[in-house]
């Protein structure tokens, strides 16, 4: 009897496998089980992506999706690479997680996550890109 029941959870599993290795995988997936600096999840669905940053004045500035360009201080950036993000060419290779910020974001105890028009979750830089 339990051999049987060893043999249907190993099916099981074999084939849950197979189905997620054929199934499209979506950019996002890289992003699954990501943690930053301050140890929080970095996505929640769709507020992370692939970017580029520069360096200006000692200071990080990060592209976001609507093309503005924002000034992450640097013990907020995580510089690991993203499991799974495919090696880049470029020189300034970078990830950002954020949502927009709200009037509520702004003014309570969240605010520290506020930087221009985002709320903040990670930034990170793969080593390399620097």
């Amino acid at each position: 009897m339990m051999k049987a029941l060893a043999r249907v959870a190993l099916g099981g599993v074999l084939i849950a496998a197979l189905t997620a290795s054929y199934s499209p995988a979506e950019a996002h997936d890289i992003y699954t089980g990501v943690h930053g600096k301050n140890g929080q999840l970095c996505c929640g669905g769709d507020d992370c992506a692939a970017t580029v940053y520069r360096e200006r004045g000692g200071a990080f500035e990060f592209l976001t999706r609507e093309q503005e360009w924002v000034a992450i201080p640097e013990e907020r950036i995580t510089f690991l690479p993203i499991p799974g993000d495919p090696p880049s060419d470029e020189a300034h290779h970078a990830h950002l997680c954020y949502r927009s910020a709200t009037e509520f974001d702004r003014k309570g105890p969240a605010s520290v996550n506020v930087f221009d028009d985002i709320f903040l979750y990670c930034a990170f830089i793969p080593p390399g890109s620097i």
